[in-house]
């Protein structure tokens, strides 16, 4: 099955619809009907047909927009062929293959380093979330992510044989759909289908016992049967969900998974990544600082000797950085080509910038030259303290100069964080560099000012959220009052914040508990914060678009990525936002409220013949008494009070907060109106056999009085009515009185006025 979904997708879907439970009861139970020659009484053979034509043509659309939308979306691997750098489709790339690799990237296919320096996360390989520094010859394995550095390798296995396929594989029987309107759906029915074949038969004994002929006995059995089962319920709930993302697809919104719909209708906590979805993700340099306080908002074309050293430093630095993010593509744009402040000569390593150590820089053999936040540089108080005073409305970042000697200080940023499987652990702060010495003596050249470009709709979205009993949280990489200020500025109301670099011994519980804002905040602490969210018992959404957010995108209920951010996070992500636009998200779970809303009031109606159906049943298997329905009459109350209003309720604007009310659905409305059609037939047949009542004055009886009961119960889950609902109300009474006094409708259902 699983050959078949791969290589013939829309095959799949077709025999997965078709190829039911529901619909093998109903061909047997049509088949019996036609055995003995009611061929009219197997309507409900049509309905079952059109019930699986539309989930079909449903999720096919969805399937095709969705495959369109991916291909749009998909990484497109780049591939040396020629001695030219080319794009492919990950289809095209074949074995021996040299694929150029840089931040952000997925690692398609397992591969082995030719050229350059990366760093790795093997977290959903090897469940370490600590990155892995990857030189020539180390193997690169299928699955991971590229979080700094850029390189060639080259490909050694594809398809079936990379790691990641292998694994994906094994794991996909465990994979479950995250629903729990589906989930107690499902229940429901599993319990049905195990009472059908028991009650089926003893139905049928019955209904010889009592019936006069054959013909009835079978066509009132078939009709007890089909009552029992809700066949319209998770259909339904399949096409609303798919007609909700195609819906979604013509706003450019990617859903990967058709439950996640759900999830995020449910969410009631939102944590966004400041870059991207607060903020565009792109910043502009407001102004370069000395560290006598001089500052310059342009390069001069005639330095002084401070600034030289410190436009010289900040070049070289940005020279060496191969990958691009949006903090380097802002300096490079404020430092024009032409300038000239001369060269570093000498490098003998390069540090390229990830989201764990949040710096970059490179080595000679006298010195260390770095670029980051100033907490992660240096242990200088006085020089953090004098960097972040500078801070503001801004985000701040400074160049240091650590100059090497025989003397023992804090390591530099790589060698503080660096793990991996092939070379030493850091393991106190006395990790020599090439030639024996110890990093020390650190010296600020300078201090850069950028500014985030604020999405112009977030303040909108952000009162979305607080109308919707959303609680907005900001996880960020960023310094505290930089993120504090444009969170503020949004309007976020909490603006309790802490910086995590800061902070020993984590409880993580507590801080959910105390604060809304988070900063300095290392990709393994996003995960944690999610999962510590989740704990109190939060339906919790993420929202990212780089590397450094896919684990916790992964960790929580419901994951959204931004289109422009990296490959890596959208692959991981539920719902990606293919234009990059966070106004969408409101409309994502507008769309997921008003499926989820609409379906647990239509669940009702669907669950309440189900309800009385087994009743009556049971009462039938143990009762001698006439059975008052036959499967026509069934078809025709099937759809009139159930499918009919179940669809067009299902489909009507609702984005009220989810409340879980199918539960509640089925406990005031569901049983009460299954236990009352239960009765009422009950006592309509005793009195029937008491004075010898027609087979069509029986069910004709039994049909108002159960179209009544159903129409009470479409009031109750429509109101408050307005025009819609009440123009829904008036179609289902002619819908059902046309059938009741057109005379050639009245015979075709075998009804009689003839009381």
């Amino acid at each position: 099955m699983q050959n078949l979904a791969k290589n013939h997708p829309i095959l799949h879907i077709v025999l997965k619809n078709t190829f039911t439970l529901f619909n093998l009861v109903n061909l047997i139970l049509a088949l019996m009907v036609a055995f003995v020659g009611s061929f009219k009484n197997m309507l409900f053979i049509f309905v079952a047909i059109a019930n699986t034509l539309i989930s079909i043509i449903n999720e096919v659309r969805a399937y095709k927009i969705v495959k369109k939308m991916r291909l749009i979306s998909e990484q497109k691997p780049t591939v040396l062929r020629d001695g030219k750098s080319i794009q492919v489709s990950a289809e095209e790339v074949q074995k021996g293959d040299v694929i150029v690799l840089s931040l952000g990237d997925q690692i398609l296919y397992d591969s082995v380093m030719e050229e350059g320096i990366i760093e790795v996360n093997e977290s959903f390989i090897t469940g370490e979330q600590d990155s892995i520094e990857k030189r020539p010859g180390d193997d690169l394995i299928s699955g991971s992510f590229v979080v700094a550095g850029t390189a060639k390798a080259k490909v050694i296995h594809i398809g079936e044989e990379n790691a990641i396929t292998k694994l994906e594989k094994e794991a996909h029987h465990l994979k479950t759909a995250d629903s729990k309107l589906f989930t107690l759906m499902n229940k429901i029915v599993k319990y049905i289908s195990y009472a059908l074949i028991p009650v089926g038969i003893l139905l049928l004994w019955s209904r010889f016992r009592t019936e006069q002929d054959t013909a009835t006995a079978i066509t009132s059995t078939v009709a007890g049967l089909i009552n029992m089962i809700p066949e319209g319920l998770i259909l339904l709930t399949s096409s609303v969900l798919a007609l909700a993302t195609i819906r979604l697809s013509k706003k450019k919104v990617l859903v990967q998974d058709l439950y996640s719909i759900e999830t995020l209708a449910r969410v009631d906590t939102i944590c966004l990544d400041k870059t991207g979805t607060l903020t565009s993700g792109n910043m502009v340099v407001h102004d370069f600082i000395l560290p006598d306080g001089a500052t310059f908002a342009k390069v001069p074309s005639t330095p002084t000797s401070a600034e030289k050293s410190f436009l010289k430093a900040l070049g070289a630095i940005l020279s060496t950085q191969m990958a691009e993010n949006a903090t380097i593509s802002a300096l490079k744009k404020a430092l024009p080509k032409t300038a000239k402040f001369g060269e570093i000569k000498g490098i003998t390593d390069v540090i390229p910038f990830s989201s764990e150590r949040k710096c970059s820089g490179f080595k000679t053999k006298e010195a260390e030259y770095l670029m980051g936040a100033i907490e992660f540089i240096t242990d200088d108080q006085k020089t953090i303290k004098k960097v972040k005073s500078y801070t503001g409305d801004y985000r701040v970042i400074a160049v240091v100069q650590k100059r090497l000697d025989n003397a023992h200080l804090r390591p530099s940023c790589e060698d503080a964080s660096k793990k991996s499987e092939t070379r030493p652990v850091t393991t106190g702060a006395r990790e020599r560099v090439e030639d024996g010495r110890y990093p020390t003596s650190d010296v600020l050249l300078g201090i850069i000012r950028l500014k985030d470009e604020i999405r112009k709709n977030a303040p909108e979205i952000i009162k979305y959220f607080y109308d919707n009993d959303i609680a907005p949280k900001v996880i960020s990489g960023d310094d505290l009052e930089t993120v504090r200020k444009i969170a503020e500025t949004v309007g976020i109301k909490d603006l309790r914040g802490v910086d995590l670099s800061t902070e020993k011994n984590l409880n993580y519980e507590k801080l959910v508990q105390n604060y809304s804002i988070f900063t300095r905040v290392k990709p393994e602490q996003k995960k944690s914060l999610i999962e510590a969210f989740r704990k109190e018992g939060r339906t919790v959404a993420m929202t990212g678009d780089g590397v450094n957010d896919i684990l916790a995108m992964k960790e929580a209920d419901c994951s959204i990525a931004i289109g422009e951010g990296s490959d890596a996070a959208r692959r991981s992500a539920k719902l990606v936002l293919l234009d990059s636009d966070f106004d969408r998200v409101p409309s994502i779970i507008d769309e997921g409220r008003q499926s989820i809303n609409n379906l647990e009031r239509s669940t009702a109606l669907f669950l309440a013949k189900t309800v009385y159906a087994t009743i009556l049943a049971v009462i039938f298997v143990l009762a001698p008494l006439s059975y008052p329905f036959s499967p026509i009459e069934m078809s025709l109350l099937s759809f009139a009070c159930i499918g009919f209003p179940g669809l067009v309720l299902a489909l009507e604007k609702n984005t009220a907060r989810i409340k879980d009310k199918f539960t509640y659905n089925i406990k005031h409305y569901s049983v009460p109106t299954g236990i009352a059609v239960a009765i009422s037939m009950l006592v309509l047949s005793i009195i029937a056999t008491i004075n010898d009542f027609s087979r069509a004055k029986l069910t004709t009886l039994s049909a108002i009085i159960v179209f009544a009961i159903d129409f009470i119960l479409i009031y109750k889950v429509s109101k408050p009515l307005n025009f819609f609902r009440a123009a829904l109300l008036a179609i289902i009474v002619v819908i059902f009185l046309a059938a009741l006094f057109i005379p050639f409708v009245r015979d075709f259902f075998e009804f009689t006025l003839a009381f």
